[in-house]
């Protein structure tokens, strides 16, 4: 049924993206919540100690690898859980935009392990301008996938949540 469908292009993919990071910046957000809270339990059991630290948010700042590290995990869970559950982000879901495998079936999520990481934060879409006409980012042809637009009417018939595995 997708496997026809025409291709993404790097306008429409970027404009799902810009969407998709302000839903990000809101996940980010929750996991800085989520690291103080941490800090603070962990400060409260004795396992650290903050006495040479301002507060809890100095902690993070003068570990901030840490955080860093779990941050980038928190991204890719994000595109990693909506990808292979349902095949878009939510800024794809706005923008019509839908990631399947080349012959149209769901993608695995070992191919959505493979985009994520390929994708370079976005970066790999600009590879469209390089092989222009063939409707492939990097990330797309390095994990077998392709991103396609819906029609309005296809959009209306994907229900996520009965597609969803």
């Amino acid at each position: 049924m997708f496997a026809n469908a025409p291709r993404a292009g790097l306008i429409r993919r970027l404009a799902a993206i810009m969407y998709d990071w302000l839903i990000l910046a809101a996940l980010w957000m929750a996991a800085m919540a989520l690291a103080l809270l941490l800090v603070a339990l962990l400060n409260s059991v004795g396992v650290i100690s903050l006495a040479n630290y301002t507060d809890h948010a100095d902690f993070i700042t003068r570990h901030k690898i840490w955080f860093q590290l779990y941050s980038v995990l928190w991204f890719f869970w994000f595109y990693l859980y909506f990808w292979y559950k349902g095949g878009q982000t939510l800024g794809m879901r706005a923008w019509r935009l839908f990631l399947v495998q080349q012959d149209g079936a769901a993608i695995s999520f070992k191919q959505a392990l493979v985009r994520a990481v390929t994708a370079l934060l976005g970066l790999g879409n600009f590879w469209l301008w390089l092989r222009w006409g063939k409707g492939l980012a990097l990330q797309d042809q390095l994990s077998n996938t392709q991103v396609v637009v819906l029609t309005k009417e296809q959009s209306k018939l994907l229900n996520l949540h009965k597609a969803a595995r």
